[in-house]
């Protein structure tokens, strides 16, 4: 029996003015080396079912997994689902621009590519050192550029100047506390009418040895109530996805 490889992890897309909203699953692409076409064609009807509008395709930088990418769009485009690209440049550092533009420009035009106001939608996995490269490639490819750098925080984020939006990994309680709306908060703050994207979380553990001894587990107290209960006094709807909350 194959575990899927992406864990429901809601995203909620929603900007103050439109309040579009839409809910994506963060998929590891890098976990495919083994799949052929009915292993993803049963992940993305597993998706359908729980109403995930699309999958987040975390591609690492030189990563060979990443071959699989083009049967990954047939077999979207075989079931009207959508896909976008989070470029990881944690994993195996940065990203080159011309990498980027590359992927961008082969898929960002396919009827199974995610659009957002009419440009292709893209996210990254950290990378704030490199967000000046992203000057270049929303300019060459018109892209909606919507980043993760929550290491840095909403504010500095904001100030960096190059994202339309931004997307919070912000999904987990810390320690003993219990999860609340401070992050979520700090970003629609500093956004303003931006759209967020939130991260939502019912459980996540990892357990990586090749990563620094990577063995950990999240505290999932009453987890998946609290998110809703706060999704939902903040005037949104939310799901879940590979390890986060998101929230608008």
């Amino acid at each position: 029996m194959r575990v899927t490889t992406f864990t429901v992890f809601a995203v909620l897309l929603c900007g103050f003015k439109a309040q579009a909203k839409a809910v994506f699953a963060h998929f590891m692409v890098t976990n495919t080396a083994s799949y052929a076409w009915e292993d993803l064609d049963n992940d993305i009807k597993l998706a359908q079912d729980a109403h995930i509008d699309a999958f987040a395709l975390n591609v690492q930088a030189g990563d060979d997994a990443n071959t699989i990418i083009p049967l990954f769009f047939e077999v979207a485009e075989s079931r009207g689902f959508k896909l976008f690209f989070s470029f990881d440049y944690a994993a195996n550092g940065a990203w080159k621009i011309n990498d980027v533009l590359g992927y961008i420009n082969l898929f960002g035009s396919r009827s199974g590519y995610y659009q957002y106001e009419g440009q292709p939608f893209v996210s990254t996995f950290e990378g704030p050192a490199n967000a000046k490269d992203w000057l270049l490639i929303k300019a060459e490819t018109n892209c909606f550029f919507m980043p993760d750098y929550s290491s840095l925080g909403a504010k500095p984020a904001v100030a960096l100047g190059v994202a339309d939006g931004l997307f919070s990994w912000a999904a987990w309680p810390w320690g003993n506390q219990d999860m609340d709306t401070y992050v979520d908060a700090s970003y629609l703050q500093y956004l303003g009418d931006l759209p967020y994207m939130m991260p939502a979380a019912p459980w996540f553990f990892t357990n990586l040895p090749g990563f620094n001894r990577k063995n950990w587990l999240w505290r999932q107290v009453s987890q998946s109530g609290d998110t809703t209960s706060l999704t939902v006094a903040g005037g949104t709807i939310s799901g879940t996805t590979d390890g986060k909350r998101f929230y608008s």
